[in-house]
């Protein structure tokens, strides 16, 4: 019996713990700018970081910049400084190692970029 529910519940588990954490932020902002969609990416976003992209957008940016369909999150490591700031290390989509900020906002990571 305990088997049957460690079975069952193991998908809720895994949902729970990847998609509202750091990496579930920065999984989907970073997925939605590798395949262009400025407007998906935003919602993974600060207030302050949506204004810049808006910006880079308005600028012509995001069209110039190149994109990847195929593009899959790698997480590297992450670091939670207290239960309002986050570090994501994750692989690009040209396989560099890059690094996101993220906060907390209302309960929920959001990516932090200054301008």
């Amino acid at each position: 019996m305990k088997k049957l529910l460690f079975i069952l519940l193991l998908p809720f588990v895994f949902v729970a713990c990847t998609g509202n954490g750091p990496e579930g932020a920065a999984k989907g902002f970073s997925e939605s700018m590798a395949k262009g969609d400025m407007t998906e990416a935003k919602k993974y976003v600060t207030p302050q970081t949506g204004a810049l992209l808006d910006m880079i957008g308005s600028m012509g940016g995001s069209e110039k910049m190149p994109t990847y369909p195929d593009y899959k999150f790698e997480m590297v490591k992450d670091s939670i400084e207290g239960d309002s700031i986050a570090w994501v290390t994750y692989k690009t989509p040209t396989g560099d190692e890059d690094v996101l900020n993220l906060v907390k906002q209302d309960g929920e990571w959001k990516v932090s970029m200054g301008k």
